[in-house]
């Protein structure tokens, strides 16, 4: 994997999140940032940290795009 998931935050009051994922090769840095919905917040924590998996996912496949 080339993309390492360095930092998840999520603020409960605004339902606000982001999750900053480094390069590793290169070190580039990206911020995903997103509001969290009402529905959302219902959930369980662990729904939750599996949507924020789901974004590694995406990142480890978006490596494939790499030059």
């Amino acid at each position: 994997e080339l993309w390492q998931i360095d930092g998840v935050t999520i603020d409960l009051e605004d339902r606000d999140a982001k999750v900053r994922a480094v390069h590793r090769i290169d070190g580039t840095e990206i911020v995903v940032s997103f509001r969290v919905t009402e529905k959302q917040m219902k959930g369980s924590p662990a729904a939750l940290r599996q949507r924020i998996e789901l974004l590694d996912r995406i990142l480890s496949l978006a490596s494939f795009l790499d030059v």
